[in-house]
């Protein structure tokens, strides 16, 4: 009887539950604002005629070359000062609001003292071949300074040494050539890519499952130098001793390493988001409280309510 009793208990719990969202959906949907009409001054063609207007050329020109004038790696000094400038310009633009929120993220700094470079040995090991440590300059930066090395954030320490393999892309079709038809094993070796197709990090990636023990990314003129277009500052093609910069760091797109998926706000993230969804969804959550313990009851203790 008392088993009967805890099982209908459980069931009202339910129905209950039920009821209170169908009434919340159903005084969301009723209590929506009815559309406004929308007069021949505000039409969508006028508005984007507005907005176009608005668009010019010099202005946009303006705004990059300030924006990409200096060095401004995340977390750095000079990146808080053009985030002030740009919080400025959007509060002079009529914006609302513009705050500038702090964040405690892990991010991946070069080592300018001793940074990475790549060389190539003989076979007697003498190194005949060395990469530099900075990209020279393009006309008109030649005064900028606090340029960072290049350097993809988040890449493993380390030296490794081995024999060298061309992998194309890095794709996973790349490898499955070499390795299927091409009968080449990349165990061991340190394999060279190009940028493109892909994000690097899954090209790191796919070289880790490959069995690689390094990777070296580059830029080909074929992907990053159109025809009959000059090298930046002149042309928008990539300078020949032009290097990227970026992060392999594999995440899908969830943000902090150490909050994945959440806002970084330290070790707090996690429980805050947690109170925030308890304390927005207050009856469901007292609702769902209610059913997990009248379950747990029952399954501990099935002959009492």
């Amino acid at each position: 009887m008392a088993k009967s009793r805890a099982r209908q208990y459980l069931w009202l719990c339910v129905v209950a539950a039920l009821a209170s969202f169908l009434g919340g959906f159903t005084v969301g949907w009723f209590s929506k604002p009815l559309k406004v009409a929308v007069t021949s001054t505000d039409s969508p063609q006028n508005l984007r005629s507005q907005l176009l207007s608005e668009m010019k050329a010099e202005n946009i020109k303006s705004f990059l070359r300030s924006f990409t004038e200096l060095p401004h790696l995340a977390g750095t000094e000079q990146n808080l000062l053009l985030a002030k400038k740009i919080q400025t310009q959007w509060q002079k633009f009529g914006l609302d609001s513009a705050k500038l929120v702090h964040y405690d993220v892990l991010l991946s700094y070069p080592n300018k003292t001793n940074a990475n470079y790549i060389s190539v040995l003989d076979e007697h090991g003498v190194e005949i071949f060395k990469t530099s440590y900075l990209e020279p300059p393009p006309e008109g930066y030649e005064n900028v300074k606090n340029v960072v090395p290049p350097y993809n954030a988040f890449s493993p320490q380390g030296m490794p040494e081995g024999e060298l393999i061309y992998v194309n892309y890095a794709r996973t079709e790349d490898f499955f050539k070499l390795e299927r038809e091409l009968n080449i094993n990349c165990t061991g070796k340190i394999v060279i890519a190009r940028y493109g197709k892909i994000f690097r990090g899954n090209k790191v990636k796919n070289a880790m499952l490959a069995g690689a023990k390094g990777i070296i990314l580059y830029s080909d003129p074929a992907d990053y130098s159109a025809p009959g277009v000059q090298p930046y500052p002149k042309g928008w093609n990539l300078p020949g001793t032009g290097v990227q910069r970026g992060n392999v760091l594999n995440l899908n797109g969830a943000g902090d390493p150490l909050t994945p998926g959440y806002p970084a706000k330290g070790t707090s993230s996690l429980l805050q988001v947690a109170t925030t969804n308890m304390l927005e969804n207050r009856f469901l959550a007292s609702m769902m409280l209610c059913l997990i313990l009248t379950i747990k009851q029952m399954l501990i203790q099935p002959g009492k309510k």
